[in-house]
């Protein structure tokens, strides 16, 4: 190569080789395909955690998940009487379009979110009035104080999204929805991946640092964790605990282990015989060795569970968890006359390593007290639809809350009727409904823990699950990525990750 030609060619790659560099985009393996981008129609956690990259809230949980911080709201106000809240909205928030955000749009998603349509209606319509005083602020009015208020404005079903675009395009808007979080969607196959776009426009300056995320859908755990380890992905969430310690000990990948408002649980049909019996739904309960499981499975990283929602505000420390007891647990099952024991069936998630080891060691503590057990495999996002179809008799699951408050999980596990009618297992306690809607009515402090305490103890008692454990949830990146986590309500962040 003549010299000449050789200093015009590196001259030009020096020139090029910037702008020819490939975009930091960051391959997220995630476990299920959400089933839904429209705030208001989700319930699976897939959805919420896909919808909470793309749209923004008011306020947002801190990431110790000890208090709310601003989100699109830099400011708001609460009257004395609890009854009046005004928000201040950013100056600077737009919608990944580049449209600014405007209380018009925040007075159209809380509407929306409070409607006939909306999954999660009842968290919202306490709220009944809305004065738009221009286009940062907003006043909300209450008939009646509501507690829960300013923590469900945290949810992901307050986004809040661009209303002249949700009212053009209605559902059609979900196809390809835009927002106000730090990304926006560019492409979904479903079942495959999904792909996100960093939002030019994100308020939180020099933020998303990537420019872009790819989430697929790699069901199987031990592939996610291959795919991870080949560098095919660049981080996994629901990292199976046997494999967590493995993976600490190689070089190319880091592995974090985040504290989360998450219980894990079996589920039980109370409307089917014999679990409408409550000695029989205790006696399960004393057959489970927990603290071998978490010992087991969890290599400690888990603690022994006392109810259906985790250590959070107002935890009733009095309650301890069913200990194991053969004996007792037998002699419940002789006094509902079944002595003899009984077979059934439980749902557990395919792929989902941690389920199945969860589930041969269920199914092995039910047969030492005469329960036969047979365990059916089912995909991770027909789980819940099949369970509030009521297609069960047992379902290991688990539950996580979207907010730092106990009333979302207290609504969700514990109240019938309520959204999910005591998370499918239609148990029903009065006194439970009395204080739910007591508690939402009282102010923080000593008299609404108390609420919160009795509740957990009455369902204890009452124990329309299998209560299990608390885990801590386990997720892995390769070593040049920096910032991807997983919050306490369970969400993974990608705005702060960096791929060096």
């Amino acid at each position: 190569m003549a010299p000449a030609l050789f200093a015009l060619l590196a001259t030009s790659a020096l020139t090029i080789g910037p702008f020819a560099a490939e975009a930091a985009t960051l391959k997220v393996g995630v476990r299920e395909d959400a089933l839904t981008i429209d705030p208001i129609a989700s319930s699976d956690n897939a959805s919420i955690w896909a919808e909470l990259q793309i749209y923004d809230q008011l306020v947002r949980p801190s990431k110790d998940g000890t208090k709310l911080e601003p989100g699109i709201a830099e400011s708001w106000t609460v009257s004395p009487d609890g009854k009046e809240y005004q928000f201040k909205l950013r100056s600077d928030a737009k919608f990944s379009d580049g449209t600014p955000v405007t209380a018009k749009d925040v007075e159209f998603s809380l509407k929306r979110a409070a409607g006939e349509k909306s999954e999660w209606g009842r968290f919202f319509r306490p709220i009944t009035s809305y004065d738009v005083v221009d286009d940062h602020t907003i006043v909300m009015k209450l008939e009646k104080p509501f507690t829960p208020i300013i923590n469900n404005l945290a949810m992901f079903s307050a986004s809040i999204l661009p209303a002249k675009l949700v009212e053009a395009q209605g559902e059609a808007f979900f196809e390809k929805p835009i927002g106000s979080g730090p990304f926006s969607l560019s492409s979904w196959a479903r079942g495959q991946k999904m792909e996100l776009a960093k939002n030019p426009h994100y308020w939180e300056k020099g933020k998303p640092a990537i420019d872009g995320a790819t989430l697929e859908i790699v069901p199987e755990d031990n592939s996610r964790v291959l795919k991870l380890k080949a560098g095919e992905l660049d981080a996994i969430i629901e990292v199976p605990f046997n494999q967590a310690a493995a993976l600490k000990s190689d070089a190319s990948v880091k592995v974090g282990l985040a504290p989360v408002f998450r219980i894990d649980m079996v589920q039980i049909n109370t409307t089917k015989k014999p679990f409408d019996d409550v000695r029989v739904r205790q006696a399960m309960n004393y057959a489970i060795d927990k603290e071998a499981l978490v010992k087991g499975v969890f290599h400690g990283d888990a603690v022994a569970a006392t109810t259906s929602i985790p250590v959070m505000a107002y935890h009733n420390e009095e309650l301890k968890p069913y200990p194991l007891d053969l004996d007792k647990a037998k002699a419940l099952l002789k006094e509902a006359g079944l002595d003899s024991g009984f077979k059934t069936s439980m749902l557990v998630r395919g792929g989902d390593v941690t389920s199945r080891q969860i589930g041969s060691a269920i199914q092995a503590s039910l047969r030492a007290i005469g329960i036969e057990v047979e365990l059916q495999t089912i995909e991770g996002s027909s789980q819940f639809s099949t369970t509030k179809a009521g297609n069960f008799e047992l379902s290991l699951s688990y539950a996580t809350s979207d907010t730092i408050d106990p009333d979302q999980l207290v609504g969700f596990t514990m109240v019938n009727p309520e959204r999910a009618n005591a998370f499918h297992s239609q148990w029903k306690d009065d006194r439970v409904n009395e204080l739910y809607a007591l508690e939402r009515s009282t102010n923080e402090g000593e008299e609404r823990g108390k609420m919160f305490k009795e509740i957990e103890a009455r369902v204890h008692e009452g124990a329309p699950f299998i209560f299990l454990f608390m885990p801590k949830s386990a997720y892995a990146m390769r070593a040049n990525v920096e910032g991807f986590e997983v919050l306490p309500t369970a969400n993974y962040s990608l705005k702060d990750v960096v791929i060096k």
